[in-house]
C-alpha cells in the first residue's frame, strides 16, 4: 500500500482498479475499503455510501477525457475536426485503458454529469454537420454510431495489445466519416474531387440550368482527366471535349 496516498486516493484507486477488472460487476463495499487498505467508516467519511464513491470515480474519468477532447485543435474544417476528435478519443482510450473500461465498461457511467458533457459535446459537433447538409441521418443515431465504433475499435486495440495510430483505427475512422457524411475522409487530388462531384451531380445539378449543368459537367469531366495534376500546371495537357476542340479562338 502506499503510505504517501491519502485514503480518499487510495478508495478511489481501489475503485478504479476494481471496476475495469470486472465492469460488469460492481464490487462491494467491503472490496472497496479493503482493496484501499482503510476501514468502511472512512469510506463513508469521504464518499457517504459506495454508489458516492463509484460516481466520483466515473466523474473524474470523464473530466480528464473532456480535458484532452478540448486541447483538440480546430481548423474550421468539420470533417477535419471529426476525424481528428476519434483520433484523440482512440489514442485516450489506449493511453489510459483502465479508465476507459470504468467509463464505457458499466451502463452506470452514463448517468454522471461528466459522461453527459461527453455526449453532448459530440452531438454539437453532429448538428454542426447536419446543419452544413454533411450528415446522412439524424444526429442522434449518428451519435450512437460513432459511439459503438470508437469504443469497439479501442476495447479492440486493447485485446490485441494494437497502437492508436493502427491501421485498424484508421480504417473504421473512414469507414464511419463516409457512413456519415457519404463523402470520403479526405479527397486525394483534383482529379479524384472532379470525378466525386461529377458521380454527386447525378442526372441534374439545380438550381443550375441545363446549359450552366453541362458546361459544369465539361469543367469537370476535364479537371478529372488531369491525373491529378497540380492545378495551374501549364505543361499538363488537358483532354478538351470535342465540343471545345471545334470551338474557334
Amino acid at each position: 500500500m502506499d503510505d504517501c496516498k491519502s485514503a480518499r486516493e487510495r478508495l478511489i484507486d481501489a475503485a478504479t482498479q476494481l471496476l475495469a477488472k470486472h465492469p460488469n460487476a460492481e464490487p462491494t463495499t467491503r472490496e472497496l475499503y479493503e482493496a484501499a487498505g482503510v476501514t468502511a467508516p472512512t469510506l463513508y467519511h469521504h464518499f457517504g455510501d459506495k454508489d458516492g464513491l463509484i460516481d466520483v470515480v466515473l466523474n473524474e474519468a470523464f473530466t480528464k477525457y473532456l480535458v484532452h477532447k478540448h486541447a483538440v485543435p480546430r481548423s474550421g474544417d468539420l470533417i477535419a475536426d471529426f476525424a481528428a476528435g476519434w483520433d484523440m478519443h482512440i489514442r485516450f482510450g489506449m493511453e489510459n485503458p483502465v479508465l476507459y473500461m470504468v467509463m464505457y465498461g458499466t451502463s452506470r457511467s452514463r448517468r454522471t454529469r461528466a459522461a453527459q458533457v461527453a455526449e453532448e459535446a459530440l452531438l454539437h459537433e453532429l448538428n454542426q454537420l447536419a446543419e452544413c447538409g454533411l450528415l446522412q441521418m439524424a444526429p442522434e443515431r449518428a451519435a450512437a454510431v460513432t459511439f459503438a465504433a470508437s469504443i469497439g475499435c479501442v476495447m479492440q486495440l486493447i485485446r490485441e495489445g494494437g497502437t492508436a495510430d493502427s491501421a485498424v483505427s484508421h480504417v473504421m475512422r473512414d469507414a464511419l466519416i463516409t457512413k456519415l457524411t457519404g463523402l470520403p475522409a479526405k479527397i486525394e487530388g483534383t482529379a479524384t474531387a472532379a470525378r466525386q462531384l461529377l458521380v454527386a451531380l447525378g442526372a441534374a445539378a439545380d438550381p443550375l440550368t441545363p446549359a450552366e449543368t453541362a458546361l459544369l459537367r465539361q469543367w469537370l469531366t476535364a479537371l478529372a482527366d488531369r491525373a491529378d495534376a497540380p492545378l495551374g500546371d501549364p505543361h499538363t495537357p488537358i483532354n478538351h471535349t470535342e465540343e471545345e476542340r471545334n470551338t474557334p479562338e
